[in-house]
Formats: C-alpha cells, sequence, structure tokens
C-alpha cells in the first residue's frame, strides 16, 4: 500500500506536466481577394489566400464573370467561387459544374488542393446546390470548403449540411440591408448572439471569416436606395449633420464619393472597428471551438487595422 501511495504523486505529477506541455491550437490568419482584377505584387508581406476566381450571377440568364489576373498568384492561394443563390431555381448542378469548370480551366494557377464556394442556400435550392458540391468534388478531385451562415447553423437540421470537407462561417453581413431600422448590416452583435446556438451538435469543423469593410447605405424617403462602398465615419463632412449613432442626415445637395446626395437624404455608416472584433470573438469563444483559420473580408481593407488582426483570437 505505501508504494502505491509513494507513486500517485508522480502520476498526478506526470499528468499535470502532459497537459501544461501539450501543444495548443495555432489559429492562422488570411485574407479574401474579392476584386474582378488580381494585381498583387508577389513581394507583399501579407497576401490573400483566399481569391475569387469565379462570379456566377443569375438575371436573365446564367453570367459568369472571370477575375481577370495581372500578375500571378503566389502558391497555395485557394480559388473561390460566388454563386448567387436564385440560380439554383432554374439551372440544374451539371448544367452549372461545366460552367465552373470551363471558367477553372482560365484561371492561370493549377497546383490548388482546395476549392472553396460561397452560396447562400435556400430550402427551394439546397438540393441542387449540395448535389454540385458532390459532382464538383467527384469531377475536381480536390478538397471543397463552403461558406455557412449563422442561421444555416442554429437551424442546420432544416437548411441542411453541405457536403463538404468543412465549412467557413461568415460573421457578417446578417441583418437585412433594406430595412432602414437595421442598425449596422455588416456587424450588428445583438443580431449575431440570437443565432449562437448549436455550435456544439453542428456536424461539419468549422473556420471564420470576419468582416474587415465598410460602407453608407444611403436611404431616401423612408427607403434604402443605394449604397456606397468603403465610406467610413472619418469621411463625414459639414454637408452631414448627426442624426444619432452611425446615422447622418443630408443637409445640402452635394457629390460625396461619386455619388449625388440630396439635401433631406439620411446615409448610415455601416463600419466595424478593432473593438467590434474584439467584442466578436469574446463571444463566439463561449459557443464556438477555436477555429483553425480566420479569414479576413478582405485583403485590400487590412491597413485600417493593423497587426492586432494577426492575433486576435488569443488576445
Amino acid at each position: 500500500m505505501r508504494k502505491i501511495a509513494l507513486f500517485l504523486p508522480l502520476i498526478v505529477v506526470f499528468y499535470l506536466g502532459f497537459k501544461l506541455s501539450a501543444p495548443s491550437l495555432q489559429t492562422t490568419y488570411n485574407f479574401y481577394h474579392w476584386k474582378q482584377s488580381y494585381a498583387v505584387e508577389n513581394n507583399e508581406t501579407d497576401k490573400a489566400l483566399y481569391v475569387k476566381v469565379l462570379d456566377i450571377s443569375y438575371e436573365k440568364g446564367v453570367k459568369v464573370f472571370q477575375t481577370s489576373f495581372k500578375t500571378i498568384p503566389h502558391k497555395g492561394v485557394v480559388p473561390v467561387i460566388y454563386i448567387d443563390n436564385p440560380l439554383f431555381l432554374d439551372i440544374r448542378a451539371n448544367t452549372l459544374l461545366k460552367k465552373v469548370l470551363k471558367g477553372l480551366e482560365k484561371i492561370p494557377f493549377k497546383n490548388y488542393k482546395e476549392i472553396q464556394v460561397d452560396c447562400d442556400w435556400s430550402g427551394k435550392t439546397r438540393k441542387r446546390y449540395f448535389e454540385f458540391l458532390k459532382l464538383l468534388k467527384k469531377k475536381t478531385h480536390k478538397n471543397i470548403s463552403a461558406t455557412i451562415r449563422l442561421h444555416q447553423v442554429k437551424y442546420y437540421k432544416k437548411t441542411g449540411v453541405p457536403p463538404v470537407d468543412y465549412g467557413v462561417l461568415m460573421y457578417y453581413n446578417m441583418s437585412n440591408f433594406k430595412d432602414v431600422e437595421t442598425k449596422n448590416y455588416i456587424l450588428d452583435l445583438e443580431v449575431a448572439s440570437r443565432y449562437h446556438y448549436n455550435f456544439d451538435t453542428y456536424p461539419l469543423s468549422l473556420n471564420l471569416a470576419l468582416p474587415l469593410y465598410a460602407q453608407a447605405t444611403i436611404i431616401r424617403f423612408s427607403k434604402v436606395v443605394g449604397l456606397m462602398e468603403g465610406v467610413r465615419t472619418k469621411d463625414i463632412n459639414n454637408n452631414f449633420k448627426k442624426i444619432k449613432d452611425n446615422l447622418y442626415l443630408v443637409t445640402k445637395t452635394h457629390y460625396f464619393k461619386g455619388k449625388l446626395l440630396y439635401e433631406e437624404d439620411e446615409i448610415r455608416i455601416d463600419e466595424v472597428s478593432i473593438e467590434d472584433l474584439k467584442r466578436t470573438i469574446r463571444g463566439l469563444k463561449k459557443v464556438m471551438k477555436q477555429p483553425k483559420e480566420i479569414i479576413f473580408y478582405r485583403w485590400g481593407n487590412r491597413k485600417f487595422y493593423g497587426d492586432t488582426l494577426l492575433n486576435i483570437w488569443t488576445e
């Protein structure tokens, strides 16, 4: 009995030492490149890893917009395909697959191991979209990832789980863009918290995508009539009067960022600060496992946030 008693402390010490020395998960950080023209020099220190190569919309037929490459991306780039959801209401999966494969043949880099697909599927399009994902995997023999919205996690038993290798949780654009009562279309943590359910049982492993962009929503006669990309609070001039928070009244008809704004128009500045992102992470840590990767949307706006981005999960 004395020998057993003597060994027990040693076992406890060994166990604790193993626990303390066990390597923790290291989250990597990357960026989306989402322009129609790619011209990133290879001497850039923080290059985009996820590059949109095809933008497929549907308006009186399928339209495939191919990204033009002024420079060749570095090795390891993941091509991303954006697909307009209504397309699947009228187009069969194999028909779209042919167009996608043709588009992929035209991109100037070939040795990629993964393809990411961005599509906000619905109940009516799920069957064809999921079939398309299966066919894409079968024909390309690549790893396939797909973007996942918050509601598709909370209600996954209803919305379905895409047949892919892993998902990327898009943690932005979670409100109604056309609703004049929307507080912040890009990132509204109050709205987001309503969907913090079922992360523990969601079948796919999830990485995370966070926003780095800003825009101004134009409101005229209580209706959303347009938007301006890249507008931040710092751009507001003497032709605006603050109504509340991020809402401003146009006091004089004038051109602003190339848009004609009329007196009595309102603009809502939707932007995301580094503090907003930190609060986002604190909230997600309560429901979500540490992701292997965080992807920021988008690469061109990284200069507004600094190096803090690159350790935001572990701060």
